[in-house]
């Protein structure tokens, strides 16, 4: 337990993060998901956070409904990174604790948290699910 109240986001967390553009087209996007199999990707431009891309939000554009027509998928795969990403940025600071991390995970029911420096503009890293499982001991 005291593992993952004491460790810091720095010492677990992503530095090489596999970022996006707001021109990032679907089907870039689709196979980095591929090659990837990650959950989030961040959408940068100019070296700042304007939001972040995700899986849900990739297959939320194939949803139907019987009150709307299924979509020309060429014209589904002309639209960009910008089109589906979500502006809501959910970060944390490298220096809290990973205990602090999994709390927030949590509250907003993500996978990933995106370690920025303290104006949530400049990524540093990201934090997942998994790199916190790391951490967790049960005796």
């Amino acid at each position: 337990m005291r593992q993952i109240i004491e460790k810091k986001i720095e010492e677990v967390m992503t530095n090489n993060v596999i970022t996006v553009t707001k021109d990032t087209t679907l089907r870039e996007l689709r196979d980095l998901f591929k090659k990837y199999d990650f959950n989030v990707f961040p959408v940068l431009e100019n070296g700042e956070i304007t939001g972040v891309v995700t899986k849900l939000n990739f297959l939320k554009i194939f949803s139907f409904d019987p009150e709307r027509l299924i979509p020309d998928l060429k014209s589904i795969f002309a639209k960009n990174a910008g089109d589906i990403m979500s502006r809501r940025i959910i970060a944390i600071c490298s220096g809290d604790s990973i205990q602090k991390a999994a709390q927030k995970m949590m509250n907003n029911r993500v996978r990933a948290i995106l370690v920025t420096d303290k104006s949530k503009k400049i990524l540093k890293g990201i934090i997942t699910r998994g790199d916190i499982m790391k951490y967790v001991e049960v005796d």
